[in-house]
Formats: C-alpha cells, sequence, structure tokens
C-alpha cells in the first residue's frame, strides 16, 4: 500500500472572525513538491487568484486519468503524441457534495502506432476501471473522448 502525505496550514489573519468575513485562504505543503494557496469556491466568499478545493478534486481525476491512459497506451505499444483535457466538476448543493465530473479528453496517436475505434474504446473503460481517483469517488464520472489527427 502506497501513503501519500501533505501538510495544511491555515491562521486566522483579524480580530474577526465571522462567516462573512473570515480568512478562507489556507496552504498546502507537498513533500518533494511546491507549495499551493488555496481558497473556497467562487459559490462562497472567494478569492479568484488561488485554486478552490473543486477545482484541485477536478485536476486531480482529470491528471490521474491521463497518467492511468498513457500507461495503458505504453503498456499497448500504442504512442500518444498528446492529450488535452477540459475537465468540469458540478456541485450539488442541496446534498452537499460533488455529484458529476465531465472529462473531455482529446487525444491523438502517432500514426504508425494508433489504436482503431474499438481499441479506443477499451482503452477508455480500462482507464475509467484502473485510475485510482475515479475509483474512489462517490460522484458520477463521464468521459467523452475525442480522438483528433496530429498535425
Amino acid at each position: 500500500m502506497s501513503e501519500y502525505n501533505i501538510r495544511l496550514l491555515w491562521e486566522r489573519e483579524s480580530d474577526n472572525f465571522n462567516y462573512q468575513t473570515y480568512n478562507r485562504k489556507h496552504t498546502v505543503f507537498f513533500y518533494g513538491g511546491p507549495k499551493l494557496e488555496v481558497n473556497t469556491s467562487a459559490h462562497f466568499i472567494r478569492n479568484p487568484q488561488f485554486h478552490c478545493p473543486e477545482e484541485l478534486l477536478t485536476a486531480s481525476l482529470s491528471s490521474c486519468f491521463l497518467l492511468t491512459f498513457l500507461s495503458l497506451c505504453a503498456k499497448k505499444g500504442y504512442v500518444v503524441d498528446s492529450y488535452a483535457d477540459h475537465a468540469t466538476c458540478s456541485v450539488d448543493e442541496v446534498q452537499h457534495a460533488v455529484s458529476h465530473i465531465f472529462l473531455s479528453p482529446t487525444v491523438s496517436f502517432k500514426d504508425e502506432n494508433k489504436p482503431d475505434k474499438k481499441a479506443v474504446e477499451q482503452l477508455f473503460e480500462a482507464t475509467h476501471h484502473r485510475c485510482f481517483i475515479a475509483n474512489s469517488l462517490k460522484a458520477s464520472i463521464t468521459v467523452t473522448y475525442k480522438i483528433v489527427e496530429k498535425k
């Protein structure tokens, strides 16, 4: 079993601590990586210069999905030239939960080493089943991929 650790720090910045005005900015420190400044989402009281947890969750899923996909392609001998994703999460404010995450990857393969349509479908299905983050989330996940020719 692998473990991943972070350190999080938040400190009150003023004497006032009421809901409308308390400081929500906090810092996440990664061992072996840069720190990350985080704040609340736009639906609450947000400082837009910082990322919010919902964006980070969406980015984590998108990144994990990419890395799983690349791994499966490499093992099958398919050469991926590019992978770009536009990911979105929906928050159900009644249930207080991220209810759905949409991934929209656009992928191009090297012409000599690209999978056919059925193989691409199987790759994305296997990616969804093997992605650690996808397997850890309660939210439903929709993946709508597009394969494009190399430019």
